[in-house]
């Protein structure tokens, strides 16, 4: 099949272009032995007169993709159903013929119809890079090609799981502050509009000028009341647009994570432990690690250290030792470059980088207990410095009388 590549002939220079090949994996090597660093790779159209008969549900399909959850579910399913003996397509079957969700069955449909006109598995995946990324094709075009695509599919599911549960780690963190905070915004809000306006008409009987924080507060009990509405949709709005922006690729907001004290070491933390598991599942699988970095460098996350990684995959082409080439370019910690030279000196890479996956999870699960245990108690403090001065605020009035009388 044809693939449509992007890569760096030398630091200044970027040529585009079409080549042959079965997979991925093998364009990448194709392009490597050409003097060539690749930049991305993707496959072309199969088959027009197909693409023309199924335009419709391709469509469909373009508009959908795998989210982490929906990747680990699928990955389990074919999984279980590889290590019962069930054949590759009869599993995919009975998968497809038991599938609520339109657009997987659909593209179920899709690799099932490519597998019986003969294209390899992972060649079928790659045709829709939104449902699997190029990591997910490479491992199973490696475990397809050795004839041992069940202890493929259960590396992969490992993998995923981990990730998933590093992100399930990141949403506990966040859960109790955010639930607290949509509480209080919520308490603030029941004041403003209804316990406050209930003592505006006590505050008229005292025909006395009242304080400035009361004038304040009943203005904008006022706005509040007038305008809820306008705050909801403006509210609305606004998460709307975010949840656009977090669609993107890499939006402005989203990288406000790069920035944030306390929240940016986290993310850093992260990103190195996802590349270190991803590139030490690409070299367990038995993929290169030119062709292994390709994959694993969108893992980072960062923009930056992914054009750096380019760099890095430049110089290793030219001979120069991958640790050498992380230092040079300071991506990582000398720690992560110290371990990745152990490694590559002993001829064990791929375990000295699980094992710094492993050691980067636990400072993770550290940090994001440290980050709730300073979240939860500058909330409390915030709400109840507002409650606070807003309770102080209606009691003014009443206390200005009773200074007044004695």
């Amino acid at each position: 099949m044809e693939f449509k590549y992007k890569a760096k002939k030398n630091l200044n220079e970027i040529v585009e272009g079409v080549i042959q090949g079965v997979n991925v994996a093998g364009v990448l090597e194709d392009l490597q032995s050409k003097g060539l660093v690749p930049i991305s790779v993707e496959p072309l159209a199969v088959l027009p007169a197909r693409a023309a008969l199924n335009l419709k549900s391709s469509a469909k399909i373009k508009t959908g993709k795998f989210g982490l959850k929906q990747l680990v579910l699928f990955t389990q399913k074919l999984y279980n159903l590889i290590n019962s003996r069930v054949e590759l397509l009869s599993a995919l079957r009975l998968l497809e013929k038991n599938c609520d969700n339109g657009g997987e069955k659909i593209l179920l449909g899709d690799i099932i119809r490519d597998i019986k006109e003969g294209v390899p598995f992972s060649t079928c995946l790659s045709h829709y890079p939104k449902y699997f990324p190029s990591l997910y094709v490479n491992i199973v075009h490696t475990g397809e090609s050795t004839g041992k695509l069940k202890d493929a599919l259960i590396q992969l599911l490992i993998y995923l799981r981990r990730l998933e549960d590093l992100k399930l780690k990141v949403k506990q963190a966040l859960a109790y502050p955010i639930f607290m905070s949509i509480v209080g915004a919520g308490t603030i809000f029941v004041m403003l509009t209804f316990v406050l306006p209930r003592l505006a008409g006590m505050f008229d009987d005292f025909q006395a000028q009242l304080p400035m924080p009361t004038l304040i507060l009943l203005k904008i009990s006022n706005f509040l009341q007038s305008y809820w509405w306008a705050i909801i949709i403006l509210i609305s709005a606004v998460v709307f647009v975010l949840k656009i922006k977090r669609a993107g690729k890499e939006s402005k907001f989203n990288r406000l994570k790069y920035y944030i004290p306390i929240v940016k070491g986290i993310v850093y933390k992260q990103s190195v432990a996802n590349f270190s598991r991803s590139l030490a599942l690409l070299l367990q699988s038995g993929v290169n690690l030119l062709s292994a970095l390709v994959d694993a460098g969108p893992v980072i996350g960062n923009p930056i250290y992914i054009s750096q990684l380019d760099l890095v995959r430049k110089d290793i082409s030219e001979g120069v030792p991958f640790s050498d080439a992380l230092s040079k370019f300071k991506i990582f910690p000398n720690f992560f470059v110290q371990m990745v030279r152990v490694g590559e000196e002993g001829g064990r890479l791929e375990i000295v980088l699980a094992d710094i996956a492993e050691s980067y999870d636990s400072e993770i699960d550290s940090d994001l207990k440290t980050l709730s245990s300073l979240i939860e108690p500058a909330i409390i403090l915030v709400l109840g410095l507002i409650i606070g001065a807003m309770v102080i605020a209606m009691l003014l009035p009443i206390f200005n009388m009773n200074s007044i009388i004695g």
